[in-house]
C-alpha cells in the first residue's frame, strides 16, 4: 500500500480548502469596499450637517470612543504635545467606523436633520 499518495491527497485537500477560504474572504472585503465607496459621499454630506458637539456625542453614543489623538515631539525642547482635533478628524473617523444607515438613523432620531433632508 502506498501511504504517500493518501497523505499527499489529504495535503492537497487542505490546501484547496485554504484557497477557497482565502477567496471567500477576499470577495467579502471587495464587497465591503464597494459599499464603502458608494456610501462615502452621502456619509460626508450628512456629517457636514452635524456640529462638533453633535459629532462628539455620536462617537460616544454609538462607538463609545473618540478618534485617537495624535502626538508629536517638539524639536526645540523635546516636550510631547497632543495635536488638537477638528471637525474633519471626527468626520473621517465616523465615515470609517459607521455605515450610512447608522449615521442617518442617529441624525433623524436626534433631530439633527429631518427625513426631508434625504428626499432632495
Amino acid at each position: 500500500m502506498n501511504f504517500g499518495k493518501i497523505f499527499e491527497r489529504k495535503k492537497n485537500d487542505a490546501q484547496s480548502n485554504n484557497l477557497e477560504e482565502i477567496y471567500k474572504i477576499k470577495e467579502e472585503i471587495e464587497k465591503e469596499d464597494k459599499i464603502f465607496e458608494k456610501e462615502l459621499p452621502s456619509k460626508y454630506t450628512l456629517l457636514q450637517e452635524f456640529s462638533m458637539d453633535q459629532l462628539k456625542k455620536l462617537c460616544h453614543d454609538i462607538l463609545g470612543r473618540e478618534p485617537p489623538t495624535e502626538e508629536y515631539t517638539d524639536q526645540m525642547n523635546g516636550n510631547e504635545k497632543v495635536l488638537p482635533q477638528f471637525k474633519e478628524d471626527y468626520v473621517h473617523f465616523i465615515t470609517d467606523e459607521l455605515n450610512f444607515s447608522e449615521i442617518k438613523n442617529y441624525a433623524v432620531k436626534n433631530k439633527i436633520v429631518t427625513e426631508e433632508f434625504f428626499r432632495s
